[in-house]
């Protein structure tokens, strides 16, 4: 079976597991799922069953969440990758597609993208940053819409560094005698030079 490396090790995805199986065995897949409305969450269950006369049956399960951000795949496809999940899982319960662990490229995939995922404190820690910035009100808000969808450390980052090029400090506006918006930052600027 081909593999994925992924950190070093080799791990074989869902649709490899499949292929194998197809080739070499009489089977049968089936899924379950379930919807946890509170926490936007599906859970699948598959059962795979191998083999004529002898069935021997082995299941998997999986979870995923479904994204507000619409440009995660999770916003529209979070049954269909927990589905995906599971019965890569099952395989693996069966054997196949396993070497030292039962994970597949594609859930230890997605399993490093949510490890760099940033969670609703680091947004909040923005969103806060943000009401002591240069920005004017319109523009503010229209970051504070990009802010509630940062998912990546890398975006992040990005927004961080933005608005602490951004920030006037405390003191300083108080000095200035400066309301929070960006007109009256530059006039007070103009009269001080």
């Amino acid at each position: 079976m081909q593999t994925m490396k992924i950190k070093g090790k080799d791990y074989v995805p869902v649709s490899e597991r499949l292929k194998y199986l197809a080739a070499n065995y009489h089977y049968q897949i089936s899924t379950d799922y379930q919807y946890f409305p509170e926490q936007k969450m599906w859970v699948v269950k598959a059962t795979l069953q191998i083999g004529k006369g002898d069935v021997q049956t082995f299941t998997g399960l999986a979870q995923e969440i479904e994204s507000a951000n619409y440009k995660d795949v999770n916003h529209t496809s979070a049954l269909e990758n927990a589905e995906t999940s599971a019965v890569g899982r099952a395989c693996a319960m069966a054997g196949i597609g396993i070497d030292g662990g039962i994970a597949s490229a594609d859930e230890v995939a997605k399993a490093i993208n949510r490890a760099d995922e940033v969670g609703e404190e680091a947004r909040l820690k923005l969103l806060a940053m943000l009401e002591n910035t240069t920005y004017e009100e319109r523009q503010k808000e229209q970051l504070a819409v990009r802010i509630e969808g940062i998912l990546k450390q890398e975006d992040y980052d990005k927004a961080y560094n933005n608005l602490i090029a951004n920030q006037i400090e405390d003191k300083d506006r108080i000095a200035m005698g400066l309301s929070y918006n960006q007109s009256d930052i530059k006039k007070a600027l103009k009269t001080m030079k």
